[in-house]
């Protein structure tokens, strides 16, 4: 394998990137995982519930993930070329955005929760439980967007540890006061579901104290304050849009097209909604890796671009991350299948739900081997190349012209069992895979997109 990179220093900075943005995401994951173990212990009308109200989190978050991306992309770049003037700029053209979009997400969840609701699901008591936590949860949507965005792109100049420190105290949090919320310890009322999004809701908040603390008084790379929030950021927005459009697009059609999967699910069965709820969560513990990956390579990659490292050193970088990523992805897998019996008992819901999510895992787990490079395509290699357009079409359309008309047909038509519906579910990655490969080869995906403007 020719293509190999030798440079220990790649290596480094790869898994320097990779394994904190991976305790960062374990560390979020842990927060999901403690809401449906102790939600799970409340019934599974409560673990339904709260499960698709956070849909709209969900797409709160992948827009913002998208938003963030684009920025990443210049972000990056510009990092590899020392501008940080240009890439101030950026940051504030993503901050602004996001703050926008999160207050759109807060507006659906507080003044129309049941009708959100309605979306996922026919069961009237389930609507019930997910719109009194959206009701709660809604006011936090702001806080969420801006310190993640900004926690994100902070990983631009190689800034990752303090993520680390905002999301471990937003799980000690959040647990603590899910253990007093939602069962009604020490004194305090047993409110169940609306505990739970107290809970969350206040984490939030202190994330966001957390980031202005550390900007305002520990950051010393890029000095972003406060002031430039309000520069002018007119000259780049053209660039940013140009770049970023597709990005902030294709996040936004793939999640609404994940959770258009999610509607097929929940309208299919409400045991089908809670195994797929204890089977998410168990595919996190091992997805967290994996992602934290694709966000290093965006990294790697757009670094190298602006460096201006030549096109066959930067293609080499490419394709040996691909390699480790499928080698990660088998032993994702296979981690997976080992892990999954213990965690389903942890859960009180009925045998057949448990059974179904033991079964369920499997098809997870093919899956996820497939996942585990489309990822790196995706958000690493094309995004951090500054190939945005091809990063949107690999990724969104064929979920949308096979995989949801799969799913529909097999689980709402057809009457297929879960796992298979669920591998129909998931079937575009496949295509994903074979394109984005054939792409990679032609090394047009690397591109350097910045732009300066002199102050």
């Amino acid at each position: 394998m020719s293509f190999l990179i030798k440079d220990k220093n790649f290596y480094k900075v790869l898994f320097s990137i990779t394994m904190p943005i991976a305790a960062q995401n374990f560390i979020t994951f842990t927060v999901s995982i403690a809401d449906s173990l102790m939600l799970g212990k409340v019934g599974e009308i409560a673990l339904s519930g709260a499960n698709l109200a956070n849909q709209l989190f969900f797409i709160l978050m992948i827009v913002t993930f998208g938003v963030t991306s684009a920025a990443m992309v210049f972000a990056s770049q510009y990092w590899g070329k020392d501008d940080i003037y240009s890439m101030k700029r950026v940051i504030t053209i993503m901050l602004r955005l996001a703050a926008a979009i999160s207050l759109v997400a807060s507006a659906l969840a507080i003044c129309i929760p049941e009708t959100v609701m309605s979306w996922y699901s026919d069961d009237l008591e389930v609507i019930e439980a997910g719109a009194s936590y959206l009701r709660i949860i809604g006011w936090a949507y702001p806080f969420y967007s801006i310190t993640n965005a900004m926690a994100s792109v902070l990983r631009s100049a190689h800034i990752v540890k303090v993520s680390i420190v905002i999301y471990l105290s937003s799980l000690i949090v959040n647990v603590s006061l899910n253990w007093v919320l939602i069962f009604g310890h020490l004194g305090a009322p047993a409110m169940g579901v609306e505990g739970a999004a107290i809970a969350t809701a206040i984490a939030r908040v202190v994330e966001f104290i957390i980031l202005l603390v550390y900007l305002s008084f520990f950051e010393k790379k890029i000095h972003y304050t406060f002031k430039d929030l309000f520069v002018p950021v007119k000259k780049y927005l053209g660039a940013f849009l140009k770049t970023g459009a597709p990005v902030v697009i294709n996040e936004a059609v793939w999640s609404i097209g994940t959770s258009v999967l999610s509607m097929i699910i929940g309208h299919i069965s409400t045991e089908f909604v809670s195994a797929n709820s204890i089977a998410n969560i168990i595919w996190q513990c091992v997805w967290v890796v994996v992602s934290g990956m694709g966000n290093a390579t965006s990294v790697v990659i757009g670094n190298a671009i602006g460096r201006g490292e030549d096109k066959e050193t930067v293609l080499n970088k490419a394709k040996t991350i691909v390699l480790i990523s499928a080698v990660l992805g088998v032993l994702s897998a296979i981690t997976l299948l080992i892990i999954r019996g213990p965690v389903i008992n942890f859960y009180e819901v009925s045998e057949s739900t448990k059974a179904l999510a033991y079964d369920l895992i499997v098809s997870y787990a093919v899956v996820l081997v497939l996942q585990s490079m489309s990822v790196q395509y995706v958000v690493g290699i094309f995004r951090g190349g500054g190939d945005t357009k091809t990063a949107m079409l690999v990724d969104v359309l064929f979920l949308w012209t096979v995989a949801i008309p799969l799913g529909a047909l097999t689980g709402l038509v057809l009457g297929w069992a879960p796992p298979f519906v669920y591998l129909m579910l998931r079937s575009d990655e496949l295509l994903k895979n074979v394109v984005s490969l054939i792409r990679l080869k032609s090394g047009k995906w690397i591109r350097d997109i910045t732009v300066h403007f002199a102050e």
